[in-house]
């Protein structure tokens, strides 16, 4: 059998494909060149991986086990800068208001003023039947206002008080008033007390007392004021006044007998 006829190219085909497939010697383009209209390629790459494009452009990734980080959250950055900003805000407003009682203290020096009770005289004292006292007292109180420069508005709506072991007898307030600097007031207060109910034990007591001559009481008394500073006033405070006292007697229109008086004032 014949053998298959063989077909070899050409002398000019084979230096043609030679040629096509050879790598040219020069580049095309120069490195400086490329270097100087882009810009070095191998640091664009680090440029170009610090590049954040929008959600919808990024390509997930094909590799396996690889996560991206999450975005970081604003909102609580934003809540922890709001309460720093809000406690330095306070430490500040604290701190002008320390800075504004020390000045005032320094130039005005101010003192709590005194009181004491002077008289007392009882118009009506009565036990009625079920243990219960009806009862009104007359009381002379001075206030004393010791400071130089400050001067005590005193409010309406005060409360002064008689107890005796405990349970208020009657009750009454101050008047309304303006006290000025290094001022004493003399104060004629009425106190009352309808059908108030007292235990069979503070009747004996009482009972007791009254034939002995030596009868405690307690007198209370929260006066709210404002304080003037100059032109400046305070917003309302209130002093607390408790006295104790021992009286002799509680017959009506008597003359009493204060053997004791002790009277403190706290604000």
């Amino acid at each position: 059998m014949a053998d298959a006829q063989r077909i070899y190219p050409a002398n000019e085909d084979v230096e043609k494909a030679s040629q096509m497939n050879a790598r040219p010697s020069t580049p095309l383009a120069s490195r400086s060149s490329l270097m100087s209209e882009k810009g070095d390629p191998s640091a664009n790459r680090g440029q170009l991986r610090d590049v954040k494009f929008p959600k919808e452009q990024m390509i997930p990734s094909r590799q396996p086990h690889r996560y991206y980080a999450p975005p970081p959250r604003r909102g609580r950055n934003t809540c922890c800068r709001c309460l720093v900003w809000t406690f330095c805000f306070l430490l500040l407003l604290v701190v002008a208001i320390a800075i504004a009682a020390a000045i005032l203290y320094a130039v005005f020096k101010p003192k709590i003023p005194n009181y004491s009770v002077d008289n007392i005289q009882i118009t009506r004292f009565s036990l009625g039947a079920g243990a219960t006292v009806s009862s009104q007292f007359a009381v002379d109180v001075t206030a004393r206002n010791p400071n130089k420069k400050i001067g005590i508005d005193y409010l309406d709506d005060s409360y002064l008080a008689v107890f005796y072991t405990g349970t208020e007898l009657c009750k009454g307030k101050l008047p309304a008033f303006y006290q000025g600097h290094r001022n004493t007031t003399n104060l004629d207060v009425t106190l009352t007390g309808t059908d108030v109910q007292i235990s069979s034990d503070m009747v004996r007591s009482l009972t007791a007392q009254r034939q002995v001559g030596s009868i405690p009481l307690l007198l209370k008394a929260d006066v709210p004021v404002k304080v003037k500073f100059g032109k400046l006033k305070t917003m309302k405070i209130t002093f607390r006044v408790r006295c104790d006292l021992v009286i002799d007697s509680l017959d009506a229109n008597a003359s009493i007998n204060i053997s004791k008086k002790n009277c403190k004032v706290k604000l």
